[in-house]
């Protein structure tokens, strides 16, 4: 989880927040959303969900974020997440996700090294995403690529999914 206590963890957060602010449609289900810092900026029904995954269990969402939290899980599970949002995301909805680049490793590693940025929460880091896997993973999961973008200088990105035609 974010150490919010620390500035630039924070201010990396916000940042996160003003990138999907504007994708924040409907009923929104914050996955790994820590400690439900993004809800004020949702008006619909908000749901968030931490280790525990039952909150989102019988529910269906036209928003689901992941705001630098693929990167804390291993591969296999990211894919296993995504079917599940295949079931709980509706019909025209998005899943919004945000997680650092290969080219941000070195630089993450040495804040924390510094203890500028949480050195727990960038140790727990197990893969560092490209935009080929994060289409890979899209599609394999059933989604199509609606917008893939990098931001901070390249040192993170963002891709928006929507649910496969086919």
């Amino acid at each position: 989880m974010i150490d919010s206590k620390k500035i630039v963890e924070k201010l990396l957060q916000q940042f996160r927040f003003n990138k999907v602010k504007p994708y924040l449609v409907g009923d929104v289900l914050d996955f790994g959303g820590n400690e439900g810092e993004l809800k004020p900026f949702v008006k619909g029904n908000y749901t968030i969900v931490n280790y525990d995954h039952s909150p989102m269990f019988n529910k269906t969402f036209d928003t689901i974020v992941l705001l630098a939290v693929i990167e804390h899980m291993e591969v296999s599970d990211v894919f296993d997440t995504l079917k599940e949002f295949k079931v709980a995301l509706r019909e025209n909805g998005n899943i919004f996700l945000t997680t650092p680049t290969p080219s941000s490793k070195l630089i993450l590693e040495t804040l924390a090294f510094f203890r500028i940025l949480d050195k727990q929460n960038i140790e727990e880091h197990k893969h560092y995403w490209n935009q080929d896997e994060l289409t890979n993973l899209a599609l394999q999961s059933g989604f199509d690529v609606v917008k893939y973008k990098k931001f901070q200088f390249g040192l993170n990105q963002y891709i928006i999914l929507k649910h496969s035609i086919a």
